[in-house]
């Protein structure tokens, strides 16, 4: 950048896309559709010219209190302030004035012949920010007698002015990749596509004491131990509330929005998965549609971003491990994981478009339920 210069050419069927038929890879790129000016319909990929290296900053204080030899407590305060992320710019996007009409681009306005004859830009400014912060609870327990755990919670709050390039992730939606409006920046201010408000996970991990030189049955019979000694059990508990999605809806503003969301004109209704209305056939209602609406024409929509929070996540997986002690050096290990054994729904983000299928979670928005493995090894 900014000298960067892309073709593409098609050598199978030219004919079709009005090229010279019968070229092939050791010509190059002479059949071109437009010869003479190679800005019709292209794609202008451009950078500005001020982009900085992003700045991340981080502080915390920990506070930690030992309740016995083995089991500590603590709380923490966590935060980020970034600045200076990447964010995808779409600068051909007209301006929206006030009394609805719409005026080309600010960045090309003194190029009116090219701006007829280009396709879009695609631009790259560092003009992201992000705030982060963050209680987190802790208690932990080292292992003793066979005995280890962590319950971990944190409540959290993350916030950004834009998802980037690469942010499809959690239940976020595509709209968020850009701006509604590049006019107006402080508009998508609104939650991170991964921020959960609340975060709990526990973990334990537990030595059973049972069996022969254990706590419980040391002087059993080997034959009773190898039903009732050499156990493991281990356990992950993990609960948080659901990330911030964003409704998307068509471009009404006449600007050529790329990132154009719905108007909001009612408080919306979260009716969650047990007392959701259902759509017979179709899944069921994760949030009340009529909240929302198309914008009028020469308006863009009202609604902020992450407005709307999805489903969370609820999920158990147990281990049991059983060792069967053949020699002093020899061991036969069988294990069993149920991964998400409750089998509760894994859902993901329901339809976050303004249509008829708004807030309606189906069979596409689910993940496997629950699993079941089991493994025998031979240790020596």
């Amino acid at each position: 950048p900014p000298f960067a210069h892309e073709n593409d050419d098609i050598y199978t069927n030219l004919t079709k896309y009005g090229l010279a038929p019968g070229s092939t890879l050791d010509q190059g790129y002479e059949p071109f559709a437009n010869p003479g000016n190679e800005f019709i319909g292209a794609t202008l990929r451009v950078w500005d010219p001020n982009v900085r290296p992003a700045v991340s900053n981080q502080w915390n204080l920990t506070l930690q209190y030992q309740l016995d030899k083995t089991t500590t407590v603590q709380a923490a305060y966590v935060g980020q302030r970034a600045t200076h992320l990447m964010v995808p710019m779409p600068y051909d996007q007209g301006v929206l004035n006030a009394n609805g009409t719409v005026s080309p681009t600010e960045y090309l306005e003194g190029n009116p012949t090219l701006l007829n004859e280009i396709g879009q830009i695609s631009g790259t400014a560092s003009v992201g920010n992000q705030d982060y912060d963050g209680l987190q609870m802790q208690v932990r327990k080292h292992l003793s007698s066979g005995l280890e755990y962590t319950v971990a919670y944190t409540y959290s709050k993350c916030m950004t002015n834009n998802m980037g390039y690469y942010g499809q992730g959690g239940q976020a939606s595509q709209s968020n990749w850009y701006y509604q409006n590049i006019y107006d920046a402080a508009a998508e201010w609104g939650p991170c596509d991964y921020d959960a408000t609340h975060n709990f996970v526990a973990n334990v991990v537990y030595d059973l004491p049972f069996g022969r030189g254990r706590q419980f049955g040391n002087n059993m019979s080997k034959a009773m131990d190898y039903v009732m000694g050499g156990w493991e059990a281990a356990g992950i508990l993990s609960l948080h509330t659901g990330f911030a999605m964003t409704i998307g809806a068509g471009d009404a503003s006449g600007t050529n929005s790329r990132g154009p969301r719905a108007d909001c004109i009612s408080p919306v209704t979260i009716y969650g998965t047990q007392n959701s209305p259902a759509s017979v056939g179709n899944g069921y209602q994760w949030f009340s549609a009529d909240s929302f609406a198309q914008p009028v024409e020469g308006t863009f929509g009202s609604c902020g971003v992450g407005t709307v929070r999805g489903p969370g996540l609820s999920t158990f997986d147990l281990n049991l491990t059983k060792n069967f002690k053949v020699t002093e050096h020899q061991t036969i290990n069988l294990r069993a994981d149920f991964l998400n054994l409750t089998n509760t729904p894994i859902l993901n983000s329901p339809n976050t478009g303004v249509s008829p299928t708004l807030g309606l979670l189906n069979s596409d928005n689910a993940f496997s339920a629950r699993e079941v493995q089991f493994a025998l090894k031979y240790i020596f």
